[in-house]
């Protein structure tokens, strides 16, 4: 078995000056896809799933067989192929790495064109939206929709979109709060997507909140977690932190200890962090837009001794006996 030390050193040859990161595990190089010429190195390539991936120009894999065969050198990606994928077949791992393209549900209905449909589960899904103060607008900027048949009937399916404009995942939200499961998703992983990254814009400061139905109370540049985690291996960390891109954290008010972790990684690869603090609201979903403009305005830069203080104020008044 390769150790670490000899999988760096086989990086190195192929594709020279090698960045690595401070878990061992996952290092950065310059793409030769792209031919990015800036001082940082954005293929990013964990050396131990050999999962790589490019934040500038996206091209990714589920090893670097293929950059290597195409951009490099052919015989440079037999050489790994021989040396890595001992026992196993490099065409059929070629095969996974092509990534199942995601499609809408069939059947789906955008409701901006649907507002005056006679259907009552679609005009129960509008009075739910109303509901939560999605107004017109959200319908067209989110392109929300439903459908009227399956196992999407009565739910607000909200679709994600790459930087390119294409669909990458979507998330299914149930209107009825007896239903057995209130979100069905779609099947990708969530770490391999960044939830509506066409409206991001890497350089301000980026709004991080839970969920999906969290977006329609934010500000433009905001996206989501799909959960309460920022896991570091996830292509939203990995780009936040290729751009140095200031966050504010806007995670339910349940969520103290877990904001605190987020904002520590990512303020340990020099990232800003803030904390919006949600008040009397238990998520950004609850707020009006115009609560949320006014916490975002007030939120405060992360520190450790803002995180001591967390901590502190947690511990319970007989815990410290």
């Amino acid at each position: 078995m390769e150790t670490f030390t000899l999988k760096i050193s086989f990086l190195r040859q192929i594709f020279g000056s090698v960045e690595i990161a401070r878990d061992n595990i996952n290092v950065a190089v310059s793409c030769p896809a792209c031919n990015d010429t800036s001082d940082k190195k954005k293929l990013s390539i964990n050396v131990e799933t050999w999962n790589c991936h490019c934040w500038v120009c996206g091209i990714k894999g589920k090893n670097p067989y293929k950059i290597i065969k195409d951009h490099i050198d052919p015989a440079a990606a037999n050489t790994f192929k021989d040396r890595f994928r001992l026992g196993g077949s490099i065409e059929k791992s070629l095969i996974s790495d092509i990534e199942e393209e995601v499609h809408l549900p069939d059947g789906f209905l955008p409701l901006f064109v649907k507002r005056k449909s006679q259907d009552p589960d679609i005009k129960s899904c509008l009075s739910y939206l109303r509901s939560r103060n999605v107004n017109y607008n959200d319908l067209w900027y989110f392109k929300l929709g439903t459908c009227n048949t399956g196992a999407l009937r009565r739910r607000i399916i909200i679709p994600s979109f790459d930087m390119d404009g294409e669909l990458n995942y979507f998330s299914a939200r149930s209107i009825d709060e007896n239903s057995r499961m209130k979100y069905l998703n779609s099947k990708n992983k969530k770490t391999d997507i960044i939830f509506n990254e066409i409206n991001i814009d890497w350089e301000k400061d980026l709004t991080l909140v839970e969920g999906p139905f969290d977006l329609f109370k934010c500000n433009q540049n905001a996206t989501c977690l799909l959960g309460s985690s920022l896991r570091s291996e996830s292509l939203l960390f990995k780009k936040i932190i290729a751009n140095k891109t200031p966050v504010t954290l806007a995670l339910d008010s349940d969520m103290k200890k877990k904001s605190m972790k987020i904002a520590e990684m990512l303020m340990s690869y020099s990232c800003n962090v803030r904390i919006l603090d949600l008040g009397k609201f238990h998520d950004v979903g609850d707020m009006s837009r115009l609560d949320f403009k006014m916490a975002s305005a007030e939120a405060i830069t992360w520190s450790r001794k803002l995180s001591m203080l967390e901590k502190i104020s947690s511990i319970g008044t007989g815990s410290l006996l």
